[in-house]
């Protein structure tokens, strides 16, 4: 990595995918050596590189072409990553058409579900929250990021309702939705990739 102020930080990698064709990884002006260290460190930038060589990703067939990553923010939360921000270049190599490549990436998170049944009606419970993207308050279903990558799962989304809506659950009243998915999922669901 280069650490001249005038030069932008550098980074370069090769995937086993494109092996005669190594990724420059740059930084945006504003982003810190700390930061951009930290980026391409981080399990969310790994994890990414890992999905585009699994055997779904877009790099697995040979049609597409990763160029360069362009790191343009890094929000940490304390000492763990919280928020990471890049543009990649893709190319289609047949066409040369550059794919839309804007990826905003965070850690694992859990949903929650609460349905309440009374006199014959099905309710879901839902929690307003402040949400600066879109200017306004939103009602939503209680939500929360593990507080790390590998975390627990039940019990984040047991502390998430206590603290979102203050009904006290227990691990043996949830049910893991992601249990019914089709196991191709990876038990996975990305609600807006």
């Amino acid at each position: 990595m280069s650490s001249e102020s005038s030069q932008p930080l550098t980074h370069s990698l090769t995937l086993p995918t494109q092996l005669d064709q190594p990724i420059q990884i740059i930084a945006a002006p504003g982003v810190s050596d700390s930061q951009f260290r930290t980026a391409i460190e981080s399990s969310l930038f790994k994890q990414w590189l890992k999905n585009l060589e699994s055997e779904n990703g877009i790099l697995a067939t040979g049609s597409f072409l990763l160029k360069q990553v362009l790191v343009q923010g890094v929000d940490m939360f304390g000492q763990r990553m919280g928020f990471l921000k890049f543009k990649a270049d893709i190319f289609n190599k047949e066409t040369g058409v550059k794919i839309p490549g804007v990826v905003f990436a965070r850690g694992p998170a859990v949903t929650v579900l609460i349905l309440l049944d009374s006199e014959g009606e099905t309710y879901a419970v839902l929690t307003e929250q402040v949400r600066v993207p879109t200017g306004r308050l939103v009602l939503e279903l209680p939500a929360g990021m593990l507080d790390a990558d590998k975390g627990d799962f039940v019990g984040t989304a047991v502390r998430e309702v206590e603290e979102e809506t203050g009904i006290h659950l227990t691990l043996g009243d949830m049910v893991d939705l992601t249990a019914f998915l089709d196991p191709s999922t990876g038990g996975r669901v990305f609600p807006s990739p």
